[in-house]
């Protein structure tokens, strides 16, 4: 049956929303975000620090924006040092779970009511829903899987910008080319959502360790959906598909018939010039054809030395009549055979030939040249511009035969334009083509690049594409075949159904599928979606009363740029309409057991994110306090000092806050 596509976006659930007390929300903003590759999944673990003012209850505490097309597949919350793990548990069930928190009749207003914290789906986001007690700081550290885009030999996801600064180090050592990557890969604003990006990059060198030529890679991922089954196919090129041959020797046939051209002998110069460019370091012989042959060098030259001699040879040279090219493979097959090493010819034509070589079968040609020689044909048309690949030039067939390509190329305005190194190494995947019985093709990566849709069905190298297909149980295997140069590559997969999940998180962040189909994808996901929330409670039974107010301290940002801070420090942005009070008041009464009313008291708090891991405490006593009095004052403060929990108003993740207590006397 075929799959229908739609275009709805994904709805808050009414049900969440009637949680909330007020209908106020706040972004948070991330702490710390770790990531790694798995496979051509990206997975983050980004934590989130929420300083909660006082008792709360609401669904629609914050937003948590997401990588492209990413889902949260778990999640921690920790309070007062404990871990509580979310469940994931259906959106329904969790919804009413959470909402049975709140009751108008019975709430009460106390400190033994639970605490929970909700995770559920928004378009491209996420929202956290808090049910609190009692004052203090929730850290959620959230799982989050997105897929990637592969381009030269990294792996790519569009995050939302404010994850950059707080990122680990191994997230930002991989340049990243923002135009090239976003031309490369699907649009980073796909998903509709309107908050600030960025790309992040995973190293992804495996095609690199490939052989010259043969730096591939494919895979198929398979997700049953009862009768219906969808296939994903990914299909990627190393960064540099093939190598320059270090014995490369190169035998360059220059059109040097009367029937050429002006334009079509410049352009025939510029080639030239750019081939020696591009392989400095090859040998080459250059020989003008025309009824006969002519060596436009003494010998075999490095590229580099000859091509000065060779760009002057071609300005000067004369055209005689007759295109016999025939002759002129004949005689580079003797150059060739003088010399050990990777054997080309370049054969430059216009095209225009004798009707005896129309008649010849150009594939039959090759028998005059030396074994294991690779011939480019380049058609001249005054017509054309950049090299292009032509399968209907005329003596394609022959290239064919050699394993080599044929192209077409014109007169440049700007010689230096002009790159010619697709001749000297493979530098593309030609014609590709998705040969998959039992499958039909279906669009379900709108702005990705589809396998086989471009023009000739190329591929550069560097890029990626996709294949989407829908069938049933019986659908088999898939073959992506395509070119390289004139060499026929296949690769057969086998969907794997062990990939299913992430194939069905893909598809539920996308929201393109039709309602029954996606019911079932969704489920399927295990993730924040549609389908399925996350939910937690721990503490107290109580429940709140239905006019229950909520606050919060906005969020911590994370700035990641630590830093010292004196006194007075307070918690959250003001966001609800409140200053938090300072750190002084926050610490002192902490200190009351410890019987320190006449001592001025310096505290020096050393704080990752809300984690005190190291402080200093020094007391100024009495002049007739004794040595024993002091060191239990001492000791009292520091135990005291070590069990508190700050809030305070930028949650970075390293930071060092100077306090001090004025005691009254």
């Amino acid at each position: 049956m075929r799959i229908q596509l739609v275009a709805a976006a994904l709805l808050v659930s009414s049900t969440a929303g009637a949680w909330s007390r007020r209908d106020t929300e706040t972004d948070i903003g991330p702490a710390v975000v770790h990531g790694k590759l798995e496979g051509p999944i990206a997975v983050f673990t980004v934590r989130y620090v929420i300083p909660v003012k006082s008792a709360m209850y609401t669904a629609a505490l914050s937003g948590i924006d997401l990588p492209a097309r990413g889902l949260v597949t778990s999640a921690t919350a920790r309070s007062n040092g404990v871990a509580h793990p979310l469940g994931m548990l259906p959106a329904e069930e969790a919804s009413t779970k959470f909402g049975e928190l709140a009751d108008v009749e019975e709430g009460v207003v106390g400190r033994d009511k639970t605490n929970a914290i909700t995770i559920t789906s928004s378009t491209g986001r996420a929202e956290v829903g808090v049910a609190s007690a009692r004052s203090g700081v929730f850290t959620i550290e959230v799982t989050i899987a997105a897929p990637t885009c592969f381009y030269r030999d990294a792996r790519y996801v569009s995050v939302p910008a404010s994850w950059t600064k707080v990122a680990d180090f191994t997230l930002r050592r991989i340049p990243v080319n923002a135009k090239a990557v976003t031309a490369a890969c699907e649009p980073a604003d796909e998903d509709g959502i309107e908050a600030p990006r960025t790309w992040i990059g995973f190293a992804a060198p495996e095609l690199t360790r490939k052989p010259s030529g043969d730096r591939i890679g494919a895979f198929a991922g398979r997700l049953p959906l009862g009768e219906e089954h969808i296939v994903r196919v990914e299909l990627g090129l190393a960064g540099q598909l093939g190598d320059v041959p270090r014995d490369l020797a190169t035998v360059v046939l220059v059109d040097g018939s009367r029937s050429m051209s002006s334009q079509e002998a410049e352009a025939q110069r510029q080639l030239v010039a750019s081939y020696l460019k591009a392989a400095p370091e090859s040998r080459v012989q250059v020989l003008a054809y025309a009824r006969t042959t002519r060596p436009l060098l003494p010998g075999w030259t490095s590229a580099s030395q000859a091509a000065a001699r060779v760009d002057r040879e071609l300005r000067s040279l004369a055209p005689r009549n007759g295109s016999n090219f025939d002759v002129a493979l004949a005689d580079a097959a003797i150059w060739l055979e003088r010399i050990q090493g990777t054997r080309r010819i370049v054969l430059v034509t216009d095209e225009r030939m004798a009707d005896r070589l129309e008649a010849t079968p150009p594939a039959t040609l090759r028998r005059l040249l030396p074994p294991e020689t690779l011939v480019q044909v380049v058609a001249v048309d005054e017509r054309a511009t950049e090299p292009r690949r032509d399968e209907d030039a005329k003596l394609a067939p022959l290239a064919a035969a050699t394993d080599g390509m044929a192209v077409r190329l014109g007169p440049l305005d700007d010689p230096k334009q002009l790159d010619t190194t697709l001749l000297v190494r493979p530098m593309s995947l030609d014609m590709v083509k998705v040969k998959a019985p039992g499958w039909t093709e279906i669009d379900l990566s709108p702005g990705a690049v589809h396998c086989g849709s471009e023009p000739e069905g190329l591929l550069r190298e560097g890029q990626s594409c996709t294949w989407w297909g829908e069938g049933d149980v019986s659908s088999g295997p898939v073959v992506v075949e395509g070119l390289v140069w004139g060499k026929r590559v296949q690769r057969l997969l086998r969907p794997d159904a062990g990939h299913a999940r992430d194939v069905a998180r893909e598809l539920s962040a996308r929201d393109v599928l039709d309602a029954k189909l996606k019911e079932k994808v969704d489920g399927l996901a295990r993730a924040v979606n549609d389908h399925w929330s996350l939910y937690v409670a721990w503490g107290g039974s109580a429940k709140y009363p239905g006019e229950f107010g909520f606050g919060m301290a906005g969020g911590g940002s994370g700035c990641g740029c630590g830093g010292s801070h004196d006194i007075g420090i307070g918690i959250g942005h003001g966001h609800m309409g409140w200053e938090p009070p300072d750190l002084a008041s926050q610490l002192r009464p902490l200190l009351a057991a410890c019987h320190v009313e006449n001592v001025r008291i310096s505290v020096a708090l050393e704080m990752t994110l809300v984690e005190i891991v190291e402080l200093s405490a020094s007391l100024e006593f009495r002049d007739d306090a004794s040595a024993a009095v002091r060191r239990k004052q001492q000791t009292c403060v520091e135990e005291a000092l070590w069990d508190a929990t700050p809030m305070v108003r930028h949650v970075e993740p390293r930071a060092t806050y100077n306090v001090t207590l004025e005691a009254k006397r």
